[in-house]
């Protein structure tokens, strides 16, 4: 019985390799999809060992049974002595594990990009009111891949070749999208920018990756001054803290302010290429500092934002947003694990001097 086996193989050889490799294959992929179901819902998601967790981004999400999230952008309303000329929103395509495990694709990554402009439906508009545009540029560039405004024929763009994300090192790519200064917030809320990150055929191991970004314009807020609050909680006030993965700080504000942020590393991770050297976001020397362990309460570590919405070498920047994950299974029951003080069940306090709203 032995040597039948033993010369079937031999004879088979073809045959029980492609099936072996198959079933393979099969395992892989079927590990592949499991994490991405019903995470559309959820703004920032994280994964266990899985590669398409390494095909990630700051705003875009999965596509779950063809459901696109939409991501608002709240600013203030640009009026016409602002020195800002567009409304200026960072997109981010990495290639590593957003949980700022250090991990990266092994391989360099080919994607097509798409991009429109859309209604709240999800439908391309088929026009733009004269003197408003949008522009998208990536990485900084000084040409738009794209611009759309009144005299445009088409809504939508697609890459004409593909988009890579370089190997051997965590790399990246931003498309910053630039809503025209005279976009108003009210009556243009309905018009998004949809993205599209769809990896190419060789790359059946990652996910696509899309989103629908809007302004929306920021209520109640002051002529100057600083303020906080969690992008998730802000988008659902109902859903609670467990129905996500990890969460959206945002921080957003005009004038010149010191922003202290401690928390509890047992509980709290924040994404560290925000604070890193030569990390994903392009602050300037002192803009941000990071002390392990340096917070006023022992154990906690500390991050210090030098904010300046009026300064050119900072880019007018006048949001931040950080990424923040939990460590060891869910921070709390309710959003109250945030404040300005430290006390039982607080595990992440911001301390804003002129904040009145949170």
């Amino acid at each position: 019985m032995k040597n039948r086996i033993i010369k079937f193989i031999k004879r088979q050889w073809l045959l029980v390799w492609i099936v072996s490799v198959s079933l393979a294959l099969c395992s892989i992929i079927a590990y592949a999809e499991y994490p991405g179901t019903n995470n559309y819902i959820k703004r920032v998601t994280l994964f266990d060992d899985s590669s398409d967790s390494m095909f990630s981004s700051n705003l875009l999400t999965l596509i779950d049974n063809n459901k696109i999230s939409y991501q608002p952008y709240y600013v203030g309303q640009l009026d016409e002595n602002a020195v800002a000329t567009t409304y200026d929103v960072d997109v981010f395509v990495w290639n590593y594990d957003i949980d700022g495990s250090g991990d990266y694709y092994k391989r360099t990554i080919e994607y097509d990009l798409d991009i429109s402009v859309v209604d709240n439906q999800g439908n391309t508009i088929s026009s733009l009111e004269a003197g408003k545009y949008i522009q998208v540029v990536k990485n900084d560039s000084s040409s738009a891949l794209v611009t759309f405004n009144s005299s445009s024929s088409s809504y939508e763009y697609s890459s004409s070749q593909v988009e890579t994300l370089a190997t051997n090192a965590r790399s990246q790519n931003k498309y910053t999208i630039k809503f025209s200064k005279t976009w108003n917030l009210k009556n243009d809320a309905n018009k998004r920018v949809m993205i599209k990150a769809t990896p190419t055929s060789d790359f059946p191991d990652l996910k696509p990756l899309a989103a629908a970004i809007g302004l929306k314009e920021e209520q109640g807020s002051s002529s100057t001054g600083w303020k906080y609050y969690i992008n998730e909680q802000r988008l659902n006030s109902s859903a609670l803290p467990s129905a996500y993965d990890a969460y959206n700080l945002v921080l957003t504000g005009t004038g010149s302010e010191t922003i202290q942020i401690e928390w509890d590393p047992t509980k709290i991770a924040l994404n560290k290429d925000f604070y890193e050297p030569n990390g994903a976001f392009p602050f300037v020397s002192g803009e941000v500092a990071y002390t392990q362990g340096g917070g006023t309460t022992t154990g906690w570590d500390k991050l210090v934002i030098n904010a300046d919405s009026y300064s050119s070498t900072k880019e007018y920047r006048n949001r931040y947003d950080i990424q923040l994950y939990k460590v060891n299974g869910e921070i709390s029951s309710s959003w109250n694990f945030i404040s300005d003080t430290v006390s039982s069940g607080i595990y992440l306090k911001i301390n804003i001097p002129t904040d009145s709203e949170s």
